[in-house]
């Protein structure tokens, strides 16, 4: 007996859905190790990276990061080079399309005025406007907060910047917070840095949108590590070593 018409349609349509249903499950299968950009010579990226790379552990996938310059690292990620990005500050996607947050807030970040002289008083971004202000290449957020005025002078380096900083060729340089770090790695003298910081972010695990999938699992074990205090105790040991190094520093 030949199948009806509407028999056969059916069998064609269970047939396709399976098809559909096998494609899409090998499309979001996850790999077994992928790269992150991790921006190089950056102290903060390397206090959370273990934690990041323990939350895909967790989920069955080696995570390993790469060190690169921080325009570079953003770049290879946003054109899917790079299966994620360590951590960037919030708010990147709006400049870089291709990049998904994973919204669990890791670490957060300080952007904070350190200079030579004393008794300066700089509370805002808008406060910079009669120095002269030294930045680091490649860090985002401050590029972007200082975007537009003309008193910035970009360095690829901290050594770079501290010198500037010494002869007075700027008169202040914003910096991250940790960059103390690279003061007593330098053994610079006489810097000190202002209080509070000119702005906080909070700092995010991003991944290339093609791997949107894998969301909900990072998501649920940075969660855990949020609810269990783990993230929270590796910021506080890191900003205690940075509040040590910055008094010991400080004349």
């Amino acid at each position: 007996m030949i199948p009806s018409i509407s028999i056969r349609r059916k069998v064609i349509l269970i047939v396709t859905a399976a098809m559909l249903v096998t494609l899409q499950s090998e499309t979001v299968a996850s790999p077994d190790s992928v790269y992150l950009a991790a921006v190089e010579n950056e102290p903060l990226i390397d206090q959370i990276s273990p934690v990041v790379e323990e939350a895909y552990r967790r989920i069955g996938i080696l995570a390993v990061s790469r060190k690169l310059p921080g325009e570079r690292a953003l770049a290879m990620l946003n054109s899917g080079e790079l299966f994620g990005d360590v951590a960037h500050v919030e708010g990147l996607e709006k400049y870089y399309s291709n990049m998904i947050r994973v919204p669990v807030p890791l670490i957060n970040f300080d952007a904070v005025v350190f200079s030579v002289r004393k008794n300066l008083s700089i509370l805002v971004w808008s406060d910079l406007a009669p120095y002269n202000v030294c930045i680091r290449r490649g860090i985002k957020a401050i590029e972007l907060a200082t975007a537009g005025m003309k008193n910035i002078y970009m360095a690829n380096g901290y050594e770079q910047i501290f010198a500037m900083l010494k002869v007075g060729r700027c008169d202040v340089a914003v910096l991250p917070r940790q960059a103390w770090l690279d003061v007593q790695r330098l053994n610079v003298k006489g810097l000190r840095s202002l209080e509070p910081p000119l702005q906080t972010w909070p700092m995010y695990h991003y991944i290339h949108k093609s791997h949107v999938y894998i969301i909900p699992m990072l998501t649920h074990e940075l969660r855990t590590m949020q609810t269990n205090g783990l993230l929270r105790k590796n910021e506080d040991a890191f900003w205690n070593r940075v509040e040590n190094v910055r008094r010991a520093s400080t004349d």
